[in-house]
């Protein structure tokens, strides 16, 4: 038998083996198979330790591999099995307010969350080994490696939400400050104990002393007082230019005295004269008690007396493109000049309560929130407004909720209100507690006897209106008590009731039942020709017959929702107790408003 080499370790050699060294089976030529033996058992050793090698170093692999596919299922993220995302997520809240001033004042707040998602990239690496062994040299290689990395599963998710909600306040209403103006440039004297013009341009100096008193027009800050005793005026030494212009000139005045003469006697308001030029001047005046514009030879004066010891409105404008000069007196047309020239003057002084001689013309009371605008003729609308919006709250948002959008910043309180609630316009202030209410004093206008008044807003309850309740509560102290009376309320039936007083009583007129949430627009007028009237939605529902309102003579204290200490005031068939709803765009005036106004407030 010849020698057999064996390139391949089989079953079948192995198992030769182990029968040669149990049973020692001879072959026929006995030194052959001794040789083959003993070159077998030489390679047992190498061939036993190569395959202990292996073997470890395959459990070490495993081992490894193992550990490594381990940690990678723990931490890699897959486009494909969300389940295993590890995921970091940033929520931000930003809320930005900002406040825009417009003919109403309009602020936005945004409100704007954005959440990121955002998912682990793992990079992976796999190595594969493939080890081949023969009886004459052992090699071991690696055969391939394959590094894969998913950028692919990184994903940014926003989601932002915006709440825009339109506030008609702004930070300007904190101060007094010209209604108007646009189109011209606007000189404001508010005498809040100064001479000053607000806007710094056209600043006074006063002359012989005059003093400051309080309050002023609006039951607040200041009025100069100009003695004509005293000769006491003021002069601005920046010229206003109103060469071929239009123009606007108005002042609250409280005269002390009204002064008449042959052929006039004149109390000048502000004046504007060139010395050099005898038919050079311009001027705004009370000439024999009446309001008096002029340019020399085109001048226009109204019928109207003004009286003493009570503030009232004068205004003179002149339209250059229309050539037409008008006077009012509270807001109304007192007077109109047609095809009238414009005004020549180029230089000249300018004074404000004598004539610019200085011997003449002394104006004897109050002046306050004298506005003098060049380039621009206010509109009738304006001028009335201007005269007798006593009060503008739009209610749109709580945190400016005493601002007055109206001409006279008439600034109010609030107290355990809620905001938010969605107005007839806008926003409304919500009446939800028995301490909830909303407060105005100092209405100097409500408090003079005779004059006439309107008071708008919009309602809608929120329980029950058989309750009763106080809506609208006019005091002398801002207690609710002193001279007072209950104007706008509710009776045990859950309609609505407006008041007036006379001298024999408590005037009211009944209107409907109002309807648990559901908005209804409520005016009441006053007038002494027209008594009361009670305006629903824009339609007449009722009216008294004329009287005389005898008021306290003091300024009074507008209160919504309760009547506070009032209870017993008088509130005729008015359920006293506090009103449970929303209010929104209460407006206060010192006139009777028109079926045309009512109609635009109803209709907003």
């Amino acid at each position: 038998m010849k020698n057999k080499q064996w390139s391949v370790w089989e079953p079948t050699q192995i198992q030769t083996e182990k029968n040669l060294g149990k049973k020692q089976v001879q072959p026929a030529n006995g030194s052959t198979l001794v040789s083959n033996v003993q070159n077998a058992l030489w390679l047992k050793p190498v061939i036993t330790g190569l395959a202990i090698g292996v073997l470890v170093g395959g459990l070490v692999l495993a081992t490894v591999t193992a550990s490594y596919l381990a940690n990678s299922a723990s931490t890699s993220t897959t486009v494909t099995t969300p389940t295993t995302t590890t995921a970091t997520t940033t929520s931000t809240s930003t809320t930005t307010s900002t406040s825009t001033t417009t003919s109403t004042s309009t602020t936005t707040s945004t409100s704007t969350t954005t959440s990121t998602s955002t998912t682990t990239t793992t990079s992976t690496s796999t190595t594969s080994t493939t080890t081949s062994t023969s009886t004459t040299s052992t090699s071991t290689s690696t055969t391939s490696t394959t590094s894969t990395t998913s950028t692919t599963t990184t994903s940014t998710t926003s989601t932002t939400t915006t709440t825009t909600t339109t506030l008609l306040c702004s930070a300007s209403a904190t101060s007094t400050h010209a209604p108007g103006g646009q189109g011209g440039e606007s000189v404001l004297y508010t005498f809040d104990n100064t001479p000053n013009d607000y806007y710094g341009n056209y600043n006074a100096v006063a002359f012989n002393s005059p003093q400051y008193i309080s309050p002023g027009y609006n039951g607040r800050g200041y009025a100069i007082q100009l003695l004509s005793y005293s000769s006491q005026y003021l002069t601005v030494a920046n010229y206003m230019n109103f060469y071929q212009t239009s123009l606007t000139v108005e002042a609250w005045i409280y005269p002390l005295a009204v002064y008449t003469g042959t052929p006039y006697s004149d109390m000048i308001i502000y004046a504007q004269t060139n010395s050099s030029a005898s038919n050079q001047y311009m001027w705004m005046m009370l000439r024999n008690g009446k309001n008096y514009g002029a340019f020399f030879a085109n001048d226009v004066t109204g019928p109207t007396m003004f009286q003493v010891n009570q503030w009232q409105h004068m205004a003179f404008t002149y339209d250059y493109a229309a050539g037409t000069q008008v006077v009012y007196v509270n807001g109304v047309v007192d007077a109109t000049h047609t095809n009238s020239s414009p005004c020549l003057i180029t230089a000249g002084i300018q004074t404000i309560g004598a004539y610019p001689s200085f011997t003449s013309g002394f104006f004897n009371g109050y002046i306050d929130q004298l506005e003098i605008l060049f380039g621009q003729a206010k509109t009738a609308a304006e001028i009335l407004d201007d005269a007798t919006l006593v009060g503008y709250y739009s209610m749109d948002c709580l945190s400016y909720s005493s601002w007055d959008s109206g001409p006279n910043q008439i600034q109010g309180v609030t107290f355990g209100l809620s905001s938010g609630d969605g107005g007839r316009v806008g926003q409304s202030y919500l009446f939800n507690t028995s301490s909830s209410y909303f407060q105005v004093t100092g209405l100097v206008l409500i408090g003079q006897s005779y004059n006439p008044f309107s008071f708008a807003m919009w309602l809608r309850p929120i329980i029950s209106v058989t309750n009763g309740g106080t809506i609208l509560h006019i005091s002398q102290y801002p207690d609710g008590t002193g001279w007072c009376v209950q104007f706008i309320g509710l009776n045990s039936l859950g309609q609505i009731l407006v008041s007036g007083y006379s001298a024999t009583g408590i005037v009211q007129v009944t209107g409907p039942v109002l309807i648990v949430d559901q908005w209804i627009h409520i005016v009441e007028t006053f007038s002494q020709v027209n008594g009361i009237c009670l305006y629903i939605n824009g339609v007449l529902y009722g009216q008294s017959s004329a009287f005389a309102y005898p008021s306290s003579g003091v300024p009074m204290s507008a209160t919504l929702g309760q009547p506070l200490n009032g209870f017993y005031c008088a509130h005729g068939g008015i359920q006293p107790g506090f009103y449970q709803g929303s209010i929104d765009e209460f407006r206060i005036y010192s006139r009777e408003l028109s079926q045309a106004d009512v109609i635009t407030l109803a209709n907003p």
